[in-house]
């Protein structure tokens, strides 16, 4: 460990997390946390030989400031480095066609990186991590979880900062076998001494170990001084501490002003080359430097050779690079701010001429303007620099929408108030955050841009913008009045005639919340036939949406579906969350399935926004359906996408809610309490639909685990709220109204059971046919007046549809009123059905009677003594064991989600599932103990069991 001076703590902590990574094939972690020019890169450096030593393949790179807003850059500058990068050529170009499909993209890159890991172990080095982009940041989010059980070693080096990338990335590491962080400080007094010795072949003399102290330990400071920088003596009033000044990240003041020297005693040409270079980034072209100078490359081969020969520039490939940021920084500080904006203009006006992307110019085009008062600038200025940013947003919008807000609202803060073009960038700039489903932001910038429009058109134009991110956060209230007003405000002729309708389209969608959705619909049909007769095919759209959720409202699915799917058919891109519902609450499950599955692969670069909602909506039908193996695997994936997307956390409530459910059905009622109150904590304040599913979720958790009393006080808070707020649609309350019918009858609160009963049938009513909703209406009622044969038709009207899960635990109820009726053998057949039901799905007999537990004894009992196992084949649950085989006989997820009927990233999740339950890594190994398993006679457990 001898190999970097007065680092050998640091490079024993890297080697063990190196060590680790190969030994167990699992992911590792190291964070080198420090101040500019401490030694970060030279550590890496280290890092990178050592690996290679033990076998890694690896790959380096980094963030540059001049890039940090290019999607994507700091890691591929990594994973396509060297002669040998860790990514394909191939896998690169597959890349390049999801840039503004992130959950996609990163998901193809997981793979790529798994592939390659299934060679032997990764290290992917990133420097200057302070500066990598978002897209990178995200990605590496996602990755550190999707290869956790992959030989992949993640090195990440930067500057402090408590909100910035490193810790960020360092957050998301809850999966990681194995962590490290390190901070890096001074070096100390004997690791100085050593340096000399290497150096310069001898202790250092008195003047020189003189300079050294005053080093203060920097290592660029220390090298650099015996590099032969020997700065001469300070002036009066100088600073005798060469270190760091007392602001975080500043230059050390020595190092500036010995650049600041060298410079002086280079050519004039060498000086102009190094300045300008230092304004294009660390890493530069020589032909830009020339077209930036407007002069020939070959006039600055002499000055190069001059800067190199005083160790300030070296070769880089095909590019010239400072010899250290802090070097480049150094003369980048040392330019006088009018001369450096002045350079940044030319860099701007020369990129522009080259066709450069928008993008590449943003350093540039910030680094022109005032940094300390960018309104000193003049308005031209201003007004040039924003309409930059403006159209490097438009470049950035697909990848990362977040980033091309963040530019959107520079842009707008840079625009005099008098500008005509504020307005519509910031309604870019509200497009754009909501685009990245920054709601909250969005909704920010729509309510500032309504503090400064000065007409009711331009209102109108903010409102129609604005409705999306407000109905996200469920403000319909604040929606609908604020549309009302602008309303009363629009000039009666042809300019305000088409905003007028648009804001119509706006509050019918806000009012189909309300307690009159027939009001509504009323409303919509009158939108959408003037819309037809203008041609506004956006004012279509919003009034065929308003009357599905109005129908939907009204719990009548099939009039919500029809609206729903010609807004699909006319105006194309992935299903409407209302056809979904309408499809699932109609019980035509494999129409929503086949819907949601096109939907996740359509290639539309709006797609991915409706991700979070269709997992959502996935989970809830296979969850109705009783395949709860996949209902869990959807609900645990939009978690995951929460932690994954910071801003995919709107389906949070609804996901453990789901998750509840499960674990509660198989009697794990402590697992459930705790999905219960995470849900509790993800509430929106005005979603009323989420609190009642939480509370008819408390209540079946209470009923399972025989309070009564609790169950009771759940239920009846969730049938209060669907009586204040109007809400006849297919809420679970409706689901669960035989338990909520059971238990109040237990526990003698007969107005809470008809009241049940009664909305079971009122939903019955308005959707005739279905099977699933007809037989719960008949299952309440039954239960409700003790009626054996009525609830003996319900079981058969059950057993019609696809719901297993109601048509089970009615089995059940049947079983135990037979056995009251003593008709003991005609209890004992529908308690065989009831559990034959329930074992295939999983469930537990605490969802059912407990009467008819007695009946046990007498028919066949419901195995579920026999612990599960944790691991091994035997621990996979059904759904896990289908996917396992596929993959493991030469499967892609996507092949293998078009034969199971779910999406690629259901089959992502249960394969990681499969990973660690049979301890492997790779799918190599996963085909190893297929074909095993297929050459095994008397396999355990077939693929159908669970």
């Amino acid at each position: 460990m001898d190999r970097l001076r007065g680092r050998e703590r640091e490079l024993l902590h890297a080697s063990a997390v190196l060590s680790s990574t190969r030994r167990s094939g699992r992911t590792g972690l190291l964070t080198v946390e420090g101040v500019a020019g401490i030694g970060k890169s030279a550590l890496l450096r280290a890092v990178t030989d050592l690996a290679r030593e033990q076998g890694f393949t690896v790959g380096s790179g980094g963030g540059e400031e001049s890039s940090r807003v290019l999607p994507l850059s700091a890691l591929l500058s990594a994973l396509r480095a060297g002669p040998e990068p860790v990514l394909s050529q191939a896998a690169f170009a597959e890349l390049g066609r999801l840039y503004d499909r992130q959950p996609w993209l990163v998901e193809r890159l997981a793979d790529a990186l798994a592939v390659a890991a299934s060679r032997g172990p990764l290290l992917v080095v990133l420097d200057d991590a302070q500066w990598i982009d978002q897209l990178s940041v995200f990605a590496l989010r996602v990755l550190l979880g999707r290869l956790a059980r992959q030989p992949v070693c993640w090195v990440l080096a930067g500057r402090p900062d408590p909100d910035g990338p490193l810790e960020r990335v360092r957050t998301a590491a809850r999966h990681v076998n194995a962590v490290f962080h390190l901070t890096l400080g001074p070096l100390d007094e004997e690791a100085v001494t050593l340096l000399a010795r290497d150096e310069l072949g001898a202790d250092p003399d008195p003047a020189l170990h003189a300079l050294l102290e005053r080093a203060a330990g920097h290592p660029l400071l220390v090298s650099s001084l015996l590099a032969g920088w020997r700065p001469a003596a300070e002036g009066p009033g100088e600073p005798e501490q060469p270190g760091t000044s007392g602001t975080p990240g500043a230059l050390p003041h020595q190092l500036v002003l010995a650049v600041r020297r060298q410079l002086d005693s280079l050519p004039q040409a060498s000086v102009r080359l190094l300045r300008t270079g230092a304004v294009l980034g660390r890493r530069f072209r020589l032909t830009d430097v020339a077209a930036v100078l407007d002069e020939p490359a070959a006039q600055l081969i002499a000055p190069l050779e001059a800067a190199e020969r005083a160790g300030l520039l070296e070769h880089d490939g095909p590019a010239v690079a400072f010899r250290h940021d802090l070097v480049r920084e150094a003369v980048y500080e040392d330019l006088p701010v009018a001369a450096r904006a002045a350079v940044h203009r030319d860099v701007v006006s020369t990129m522009l001429r080259q066709g450069r992307p928008a993008a590449h110019l943003v350093p540039h085009v910030l680094g022109e303007l005032s940094p300390a008062a960018p309104e000193d600038t003049a308005p031209a200025e201003r007004r040039r620099a924003a309409g930059l940013l403006r159209a490097a947003a438009t470049e950035l919008v697909p990848a990362t929408p977040a980033a091309a807000a963040q530019l959107l609202e520079h842009a707008l803060r840079l625009l005099p108030a008098d500008s005509p073009d504020r307005l519509d960038v910031g309604l870019e700039a509200l497009e754009a955050a909501g685009a990245g489903l920054q709601v909250e932001a969005a909704a920010d910038i729509g309510l500032a841009l309504l503090g400064e429009v000065t007409t009711a058109l331009d209102a109108g134009r903010v409102w129609w913008r604005l409705a999306g991110p407000l109905r996200a956060l469920h403000r319909d209230e604040e929606l609908r009045e604020g549309v009302a007003r602008t309303l009363e405000g629009l000039p009666d002729d042809p300019v305000g005639a088409p905003v007028h309708l648009r804001l119509r389209a706006v509050r019918a969608l806000a009012s189909s919340r309300d307690r009159d959705p027939a009001a509504a619909t009323s409303s919509a049909r009158s939108v959408l036939a003037d819309a037809e007769r203008l041609g506004d095919r956006d004012a279509v759209e919003a009034a065929l949406l308003a009357l599905a959720e109005s129908a939907a409202r009204q719990g009548r699915h099939q009039g919500a579906l029809l609206p729903a799917r010609e807004a699909r058919v006319r105006h194309g891109g992935p299903a409407r969350s209302a056809e979904v519902a309408a499809l699932t609450g109609l019980e035509r499950y494999e129409e929503a399935r086949s819907l949601l599955a096109e939907a996740s692969e359509v290639h539309r670069s709006d797609v991915w926004r409706t991700l979070p909602e269709h997992v959502w909506r996935r989970s809830l039908l296979e969850l109705f359906a009783g395949r709860t193996d996949l209902a869990r695997a959807e609900a645990e994936h939009l978690l995951q996408l929460g932690e994954d997307f910071e801003e995919f956390a709107l389906y949070r409530a609804e996901a453990h809610c789901v998750l509840a459910r499960v674990v509660g059905t198989r009697g794990d009622a402590l697992a459930g309490r705790r999905h219960v109150e995470a849900a509790r904590s993800g509430l929106v304040p005005g979603d009323v639909q989420q609190h009642l599913t939480l509370h008819v979720v408390d209540g079946r958790l209470a009923e399972g685990a025989g309070n009564d009393t609790a169950a009771v006080l759940a239920f009846t808070r969730a049938l209060r709220l669907r009586r204040e707020h109007g809400l006849l649609g297919a809420g679970p309350d409706y689901d669960s109204a035989p338990q909520i019918v059971r238990v109040a009858l237990r526990a003698g609160a007969r107005e809470l059971a008809e009241e049940a009963a009664a909305g079971a049938a009122g939903y019955a009513e308005r959707n005739p046919g279905v099977p699933g909703i007809q037989g719960i209406a008949l299952h309440a009622g039954a239960l409700l007046t003790g009626d054996v044969d009525g609830l003996a038709e319900a079981v058969r009207v059950l057993a019609t549809g696809p719901r297993v899960p109601v048509y089970s635990v009615a089995a059940g109820d049947l079983a135990a009123l037979l056995a009251d009726a003593e008709r003991r053998p005609e209890a004992l057949r529908a308690w065989r059905r009831a559990s034959d039901a329930l074992a295939s799905w999983g469930a537990s007999t605490v969802i059912v009677d407990p009467r008819a537990l007695a009946l046990q004894d007498g028919a066949r009992r419901l195995s579920r003594e026999e612990p599960h196992p944790l691991d091994g084949w035997d621990a996979l649950t059904a759904a896990e064991r289908r996917v396992a085989d596929h993959v493991g006989r030469g499967g892609t997820n996507r092949s293998v989600a078009a034969q199971l009927g779910v999406s690629p990233h259901t089959v992502s999740t249960h394969l990681r599932a499969v990973f660690a339950k049979l301890g492997i890594n790779s799918r190599v190994q996963l085909a190893h103990v297929v074909a095993t398993r297929s050459d095994d006679p008397f396999p355990r457990g077939g693929a159908g069991s669970r």
